[in-house]
């Protein structure tokens, strides 16, 4: 049982990713003129684009107007195009152009790098144990954060399983400090 605020689970686990986007956020700006927003949208437009506004949003953990004032800047940047929805007219779906593919290309592998070397403090079976306990560990906040949200007590109940591994929409699958 945790005695005060540094000795809490979700304390180190905070303390931790902001030490690691701290880490990125030197090296993108500095390299790339990319904020942790920018590179945020950039790496998430780079792997799964098109989105819309909202789900990129979403991905990116960020509220829709931090997503939409960094869309409209690398817009203006000519890193990211905008198209209309073909199924949605309203809608809006976010690609990356030609220029944004590069900065991608070229930011990425290090993201992947600095993640190495951030795990290589681990054994490899520390390694293969920390993706699955993440997993889990996520699902457990998705849960306290529904019943948070809809006002039922908090209690000890436990996460349902997806006996996949995972919720198949990737939120626990992206790395939110590379």
């Amino acid at each position: 049982m945790a005695e005060n605020l540094k000795e809490l689970f979700s304390y180190r686990l905070n303390l931790l990713a902001n030490l690691s986007t701290r880490i990125a956020v030197m090296r993108n700006e500095r390299e790339h003129g990319l904020s942790m927003r920018d590179w945020r949208i950039v790496a998430l437009l780079g792997a799964f684009a098109p989105m819309s506004l909202n789900h990129l949003a979403r991905e990116a953990n960020l509220d829709k107007s931090q997503a939409s004032r960094g869309v409209a800047e690398l817009i203006e940047r000519r890193l990211i195009s905008r198209a209309t929805d073909e199924t949605d007219g309203r809608g809006v779906k976010l690609s990356l152009t030609a220029a944004g593919r590069g900065v991608y290309r070229r930011v990425f592998p290090k993201a992947v790098a600095r993640n190495e070397r951030l795990l290589s403090a681990l054994t490899l079976t520390e390694r293969r144990a920390l993706q699955p306990i993440l997993e889990k560990l996520t699902e457990r906040a998705l849960t306290l954060l529904a019943d948070e949200r809809s006002g039922r007590p908090q209690g000890n109940r436990r996460a349902r399983r997806n006996p996949g591994g995972g919720r198949g929409n990737g939120v626990a699958q992206h790395v939110r400090a590379a």
